[in-house]
């Protein structure tokens, strides 16, 4: 809901010029107003800024920075806390007077009452920065699912945040230089794991973790962030029944959705034809007596299109619905916009359906509900079940000979199966199979040495193992990100609804059993679900917001795809090997499998990315 920026400098290159212009490159992200605080010492310029995108107390007085009345503390937030009034509602038989009504307040205020235990009491998506004068520190957050964006830069003398990495580009001590390794990891996967970006010296602050940063010495140290400690579950819930477990699901989704739904702007449901945004505009829908809006993306005579499962739902709910296609134009024109939207090169090709409903919705509602992260809670991705069963047969007794034979005939099928069978352990082959390149591949591929692929060693059991895994790592690091790039790029507040961080700790708590029952994958969510729709508008193979990205390389992104991935634009940087890059091609023109259509993406991303942020 907004964007953030800062710095301090020891060295005292940096002035209030720079911050602005900092600031200026996320004006996208706010749009109602925007302000700064410079300290200029003897020993340090210190400055912090923020444009202001007001979902909560539209007033003047909610402008940010937010400065407390005493004069000590300074706060720059991009996020929602979700239960600002409850926490204001304390604060205030403390005795505490608050001069606004922003939930930005609230945090500030938290910190002066608790001081950094304040932030285990926060319920919210967040990325913020707090001055604290009396320490001289900064206290740098982010929430612990990954909702809210936010870079560092650090380098001896200089130190500098934002929640975009174009503001970073702002201040003229930066250089930009491509973090090699990390274009393994891009093109293994399609999007940057861990805290790396495909910068060098330019990295995602860790989620759910607080960074305390000393001004006088430029000095740092994390700290986790552990939310309603005496809560935290202990022992895994097998003696609950499924009615107890399906009702506490019912009412931990149905308080984060409302919590979510709280704003001074107009709220719309992003609704898809799946289970997890049904779920999000049901209990939304029930829970209120006008007609919610809800908004989908359609494709005009595309297999992939699920605008007439989603109009059916809505029709069911009563909800006030629009729908917008994607006409095969509007997507070539979207696609061209990618490298200016992005810093980074975008492997998720369903950023162009999210873009387009992005700049419809922004002309209706300023805050959005959606509903990303259901797969990776509930167990819904097909790739769970086939790595799950890659594992078993390995597992599977039976005689040696035999199974040789058949795993023998498997490797010889294609290189990406024999890649998947020769992993060692299920989170290794669920990896292989959600890759895009293999290590044999990116060998040859890469003109720099291939980062080691990092094979997870820890023990991975069951599908609870891998959800977490995704929790960690695809949904932070590919779908939330490609969620507030593409809206906040139109000043559209995302709330992701169905991510509440006692619903992630309740449901680890249960048996692996309960995320593919009787051969369901998303056994619990769709039997709450269908307590709301009926089953037979749901039980559709599943699609979501994604593009008919093979048909429109071969056709209306053809182009593009000529330009970029021909011998002179690679030999412009020397990064990959030019052969292999048109076998590829080659290989996509006789064969338009959707694996290899991933794999001319992927490049032309990266080709079109290094144009606009690297040339």
């Amino acid at each position: 809901m907004c964007g953030i920026t800062g710095f301090i400098d020891h060295n005292h290159i940096i002035n209030e010029q720079d911050l602005k212009n900092a600031s200026s490159t996320i004006q996208h992200r706010g749009g109602n107003g925007n302000g700064l605080i410079l300290d200029q010492k003897e020993h340090y310029t210190l400055g912090i800024a923020n444009e202001r995108l007001a979902t909560i107390d539209l007033s003047a007085k909610g402008q940010q920075p937010l400065t407390s009345t005493c004069g000590n503390y300074s706060i720059t937030f991009n996020g929602t806390i979700y239960n600002y009034p409850e926490l204001r509602e304390s604060l205030i038989k403390y005795g505490i007077i608050f001069s606004t009504l922003t939930d930005t307040e609230v945090i500030l205020e938290s910190y002066k009452k608790w001081g950094n235990s304040a932030f285990e009491k926060l319920d919210g998506s967040f990325s913020f920065v707090i001055l604290d004068r009396k320490l001289n520190q900064l206290i740098i957050a982010r929430d612990e699912i990954g909702t809210k964006p936010l870079y560092y830069y650090k380098t001896k003398g200089f130190y500098a945040f934002a929640s975009e990495i174009r503001a970073l580009f702002a201040y003229p001590v930066i250089e930009k230089k491509i973090n090699k390794n990390a274009m393994s990891t891009y093109f293994r996967y399609g999007y940057f794991k861990g805290e790396e970006t495909i910068y060098e010296n330019i990295f995602r602050f860790k989620k759910g973790y607080l960074t305390i940063l000393d001004i006088h010495s430029g000095n740092s140290y994390d700290v986790p962030i552990i939310r309603n400690r005496a809560q935290q579950p202990i022992a895994i819930a097998t003696k609950e029944t499924e009615e107890q477990i399906l009702g506490k699901i019912e009412e931990l989704l149905t308080e984060s959705i409302l919590k979510r739904n709280v704003a001074d702007v107009p709220i719309g449901v992003l609704l898809s034809g799946g289970y997890d945004s049904a779920t999000v505009a049901a209990i939304l829908q029930k829970n209120q007596t006008k007609r919610i809006k809800t908004f989908t993306v359609g494709f005009e005579g595309e297999k992939l299109d699920e605008a007439p499962q989603a109009r059916k739902i809505a029709e069911h709910l009563k909800t006030n619905h629009q729908e917008f296609h994607l006409e095969k134009e509007m997507a070539y024109s979207i696609l061209k916009k990618l490298p200016e939207i992005f810093e980074e090169p975008i492997g998720d090709s369903g950023a162009i359906a999210l873009l387009f409903i992005s700049e419809k919705v922004n002309k209706e509602v300023k805050v959005l509900l959606s509903a990303e992260g259901g797969d990776e809670l509930f167990g819904g991705y097909r790739t769970y079940a086939k790595a799950l069963k890659f594992d078993s047969f390995e597992q599977r007794k039976m005689p040696k000979f035999l199974k040789n034979i058949v795993i023998g005939t498997l490797k010889k099928s294609n290189t990406k199966t024999k890649a998947v069978i020769e992993a060692n352990g299920l989170l290794n082959k669920y990896l292989e199979i959600n890759a895009c390149f293999t290590d044999l591949q990116l060998g040859k591929l890469l003109r720099t040495e291939p980062m080691v692929n990092g094979k997870a060693n820890h023990e991975v059991q069951n599908i609870k193992d891998l959800l977490i895994y995704d929790l960690h790592n695809y949904l932070p690091n590919d779908l939330l990100y490609k969620s507030d790039k593409c809206f906040m790029s139109f000043g559209v507040d995302n709330r992701d609804a169905l991510l509440k961080t006692e619903l992630v700790n309740y449901l680890k708590t249960l048996d692996s059993e309960w995320f593919i029952k009787d051969g369901q994958q998303k056994y619990l969510l769709k039997k709450m679900t269908n307590k709301y729709v009926p089953a037979h508008l749901m039980d559709k193979p599943k699609k979501g917001f994604v593009i008919p990205l093979a048909t429109w390389l071969k056709t209306t992104f053809k182009p593009l795809v000529d330009v970029y991935l021909t011998p002179e634009k690679l030999n412009a940087h020397h990064l990959l090997n030019v052969d292999e890059v048109l076998k590829i091609k080659a290989n996509f023109k006789k064969n338009a499998s959707d694996y290899n259509a991933q794999k001319v993406w992927l490049l032309l991303q990266f080709q079109m990315w290094y144009e606009r942020w690297m040339n």
